[in-house]
């Protein structure tokens, strides 16, 4: 038992053999991570494109085994939690008979500061006889303002990484004669169940699965939307077991059944990182539930949220980040590695906010505090 990438190391089961599952989702997930090297062809929306996995195709996508270029390994992983981790689960995803022959294409990576707007994504064709084609979703990195975006979607929908996953799920599906799948880690895992229930409903019929690995939730007036309807019993929501993220919004009741909860060996908030999950032969290693940690903040959060119109929860947001940023650090692994010296400095900023919201902030700071003095989170 280990994470994904111990797990593809060891099992070497082709697709034909052992059929796509959400440990798989949860590596082509991981993977768009990776800034994709310059021999990935990008994304445009402008123009008409084929991507079909034929030897015809007027624009073959490249062998996940071209990605292998060290000189580039810097620039790929250097923004992402434990580079040495991503560059070991793509070493042994290209050396695995599983993997080695998929293929990846239409790489896109955007960001707009004045709208929050951090938006990536790349299609993974599988390779199976079934012409299965993968979108992944790019999720929030480790900067401050990218967990941001994570909450803004309590106060905003469509917001623009929402807007852009469903252009860009759009564009790539017509060019895509085979089944679909959909899928991200952290906000990825929201644009991929986003996307996927505002499609049109010719691509909803061709995606097959769609993969939500600890990503925020919706408010129930999207759940009540025909388009979800349509999709929900192919939504495959997974947290681990000290969730933050993934907990985030979800205020359905009946919810709790309709997620699996891993274990991970992460300590705290970085059990969120998917490469702590624990894999046991294509299977996640479940846990027995959620830590109460996790349920008292989803409840403390969300029950505020419910409370309160958009405006009130853009305020609060708002805040919130405040606090967070008063700390001077960029990055959450940053500010956590400092959490001595940035805790009496965030609760400064928090003084001067309405008693309610600062409550609530405060049990959000803590949160975060409970875990510091034992995470170790990298700050590259």
């Amino acid at each position: 038992m280990g994470n994904i990438t111990d797990d593809i190391r060891e099992h070497f089961d082709t697709f034909a053999a052992s059929l796509f599952n959400e440990t798989d989702s949860l590596a082509l997930a991981q993977l768009a991570y990776a800034r994709m090297p310059d021999n990935v062809r990008r994304y445009q929306a402008s123009s008409p494109i084929s991507i079909e996995s034929t030897e015809q195709s007027s624009m073959p996508m490249v062998s996940i085994r071209d990605l292998l270029r060290a000189e580039c390994y810097d620039a790929m992983f250097g923004k992402v939690w434990s580079p040495q981790m991503n560059v070991d689960l793509l070493r042994a995803m290209c050396e695995s008979p599983r993997w080695r022959n998929v293929r990846v294409g239409e790489y896109v990576d955007e960001f707009d500061p004045e709208t929050t707007k951090q938006f990536s994504a790349c299609a993974f064709a599988l390779g199976d006889e079934s012409n299965t084609l993968y979108v992944s979703f790019r999720g929030t990195d480790s900067s401050i303002v990218g967990w941001k975006e994570d909450f803004t979607m309590a106060f905003r929908r469509p917001v623009a990484s929402q807007k852009a996953a469903t252009e860009y799920l759009t564009h790539v599906a017509r060019c895509w004669k085979g089944p679909i799948m959909v899928g991200g880690h952290s906000k990825g895992g929201n644009l991929a169940v986003y996307a996927a229930a505002c499609a049109a409903r010719e691509i909803q019929d061709r995606t097959i699965a769609i993969f939500s690995h600890d990503g925020p939730g919706f408010d129930d007036d999207f759940f009540a939307m025909p388009g979800f309807q349509r999709i929900e019993s192919k939504v495959h929501k997974s947290v681990p077991g000290s969730s933050i993220i993934g907990m985030l919004f979800e205020t359905r009741e009946q919810l709790s059944d309709g997620y699996t909860v891993v274990s991970s060996d992460g300590i705290g908030i970085m059990q969120h990182f998917a490469l702590h999950w624990q894999v046991d032969h294509g299977r996640f290693v479940q846990a027995s539930g959620l830590a109460s940690s996790a349920q008292y903040l989803a409840r403390t959060v969300n029950g505020w949220m419910a409370k309160y119109d958009d405006e009130h929860r853009r305020r609060f947001i708002e805040n919130l980040f405040a606090i967070f940023e008063a700390g001077g650090y960029r990055t959450f692994g940053e500010l956590t590695a400092h959490w001595t010296q940035s805790l009496p400095l965030m609760l400064a900023a928090a003084r001067n906010i309405d008693a309610e919201d600062r409550d609530v902030m405060i049990e959000v700071v803590k949160g975060f505090a409970a875990t510091a003095a034992s995470a170790v989170i990298p700050t590259k």
